[in-house]
């Protein structure tokens, strides 16, 4: 192991997919910090087993989605089988986001999480960084200009001092427990899943395999790319002890539940118990310690919500933290809280209330494929996330829109041409910069006075001027999907959010808002 620095900028605590998303931010934005993780070992179980389409998005823009779009399926239809042996094959129970929430991404991805964190890793990898494996936290002491947290690694216990922390270290984080934020809520002691990452013989890998039963369910989902099942079972409400897993209690209930010799486990690679857990902190944040993913909030899986919350919170984070590094106003690191606890809300309630229909119909298969069909939907997309309400939105009265709001994520609009460029919004956005988008019939000459390397600023001519130098909207896309009726600026953030739409001659409040954010301490 290479000898860690005794003074970072930001220390992250971590390595699943949230801190490797956090980590790839901050590489790329040249920040200086340090990635550790408490296991010896880069993680191998399954656990999570889906992208969703906004996720997707992060992850285009860190530029890490490649390996993921290359690896995951998108189309993976159910078979359920009926007490006699028959099957039953129904549509996939993702189903793809409205078109009109224009994203490349449409599909949610069947992949592992060990995929999501290779993709990461590797991307992470080419930005010059690596994660300090066999590193645990095992205290940590906040003063008015740092922390300083000890860990235990290979050679011993270190002290390394931070200017800021990120827990993004789990459910069981030792970082939410240092700063002494508990995670509130309740936990469902009768909703508990037997779950294993297992290899098996006797079904073909191009569907997920459902079992209902008196007892409960039994399903086996094909791992893309591997000869992996990850295998998901109620566990009856009545059992007050289950069995402790393994391959052969998996194999016993499998021949109760499907049928004996229907299906041969052959090996196992990680078995669990899953209780589930609705719980989240009160607060993300404790003076210089910030939580993040699992740290944060835990909840059902229902939905796939988990991984993409935690991907999301990372990258939410990562651009404010660079900023204030940088000089910008500390009070921007109290936007994070103020923007990701309310999805998380929003999240446990939906996937609570999707697990309760699974759990309830999880012995008969007619009603279970019923409520396994309405898990997926554009709420769990991650699209329709809007940070309207934030302090770091900035509503206009002066531009009426009926769609893409301040606050609301920037959509994508395919068609562009010019300058170079011939392809979508998303290519003009994709990077750590802000954005700036001037729908004018021409430049504006005082805009120019705003082009940086943290200002990218782009005039979006209509399809039907010519002889002016800018990018042409060939389809009239841009000008639709932002519902531009007039010559307007659109100021969108680095993590792709609208922060203002305004006049285009009114490059004051440009100038306003963004030396609100970066005017120095």
């Amino acid at each position: 192991m290479n000898t860690m620095p005794s003074f970072v900028d930001v220390l992250i605590v971590g390595a699943g997919p949230t801190g490797l998303t956090l980590a790839c931010d901050l590489a790329r934005r040249n920040v200086d910090h340090l990635i550790i993780e408490r296991s010896p070992f880069y993680n191998v179980a399954s656990r999570a087993k889906g992208i969703q389409p906004r996720s997707l998005e992060v992850l285009d823009d860190l530029e890490a989605a490649r390996y993921i779009i290359d690896t995951g399926v998108w189309d993976l239809p159910v078979r359920y089988y009926t007490a006699n042996g028959r099957s039953v094959d129904k549509p996939s129970i993702t189903v793809a986001a409205s078109a009109e929430l224009e994203t490349p991404y449409r599909n949610p991805v069947w992949i592992a999480q060990f995929d999501v964190e290779k993709a990461l890793r590797d991307r992470y990898a080419v930005l010059g960084g690596q994660a300090q494996l066999g590193v645990e936290a095992v205290g940590l002491v906040q003063g008015s200009d740092g922390v300083t947290v000890t860990v235990n690694t290979p050679q011993g216990e270190e002290q390394i001092r931070a200017r800021y922390v990120v827990g993004a270290d789990g459910g069981k984080s030792n970082i939410r427990k240092f700063i002494h934020l508990p995670l509130v809520g309740e936990t469902h002691d009768h909703e508990r899943w037997y779950l294993g990452d297992v290899r098996l013989e006797g079904l073909d890998r191009d569907h997920i395999h459902i079992w209902t039963s008196p007892e409960g369910m039994v399903g086996v989902t094909p791992l893309p790319k591997s000869d992996i099942w990850q295998l998901q079972a109620t566990i009856p409400e009545e059992i007050e002890e289950p069995e402790e897993p393994s391959l052969e209690v998996y194999q016993a209930m499998f021949d109760r539940r499907a049928g004996a010799g229907r299906v041969r486990l052959t090996d196992a690679s990680w078995l669990s118990i899953y209780r589930i857990n609705v719980r989240m902190v009160e607060c993300y944040r404790n003076c210089r310690v910030f939580l993040a993913g699992d740290a944060a909030h835990v909840h059902s899986p229902a939905g796939g919500q988990g991984m993409n919350t935690g991907i999301q919170d990372a990258y939410n984070l990562g651009w404010k933290l660079a900023a204030v590094i940088r000089g910008a106003d500390t009070a921007l690191l109290d936007t994070y809280d103020e923007e990701r606890r309310p999805v998380a809300q929003a999240v446990l309630e939906d996937s609570t209330k999707k697990m309760g229909g699974i759990v309830g119909t999880a012995t008969e298969g007619g009603e279970l494929s019923q409520s396994l069909s309405t898990v997926s939907d554009d709420l769990t997309s991650g699209l329709l996330i809007s940070y309207r309400s934030s302090s770091l939105t900035h509503p206009s009265d002066q531009i009426n829109v009926t769609r893409s709001f301040p606050g609301d994520r920037a959509p994508n609009a395919t068609g562009l041409q010019g300058n170079g460029v011939a392809g979508s919004v998303f290519d003009l956005l994709r990077g750590p910069h802000w954005t700036l988008l001037a729908f004018a019939n021409g430049i504006n000459p005082s805009l120019m006075s705003f082009i940086s390397d943290e200002l990218h600023v782009h005039c979006i001519l209509p399809a039907n001027v010519e002889g002016v130098e800018g990018i042409i909207d060939s389809g009239g896309n841009a000008y639709r999907i932002y519902d531009v009726t007039s010559e307007e600026l659109v100021l969108i953030r680095p993590d792709g959010y609208i922060a203002l739409r305004t006049s285009l001659d009114d490059t004051a409040s440009i100038s306003n808002y963004l030396n609100s954010i970066y005017r120095a301490n």
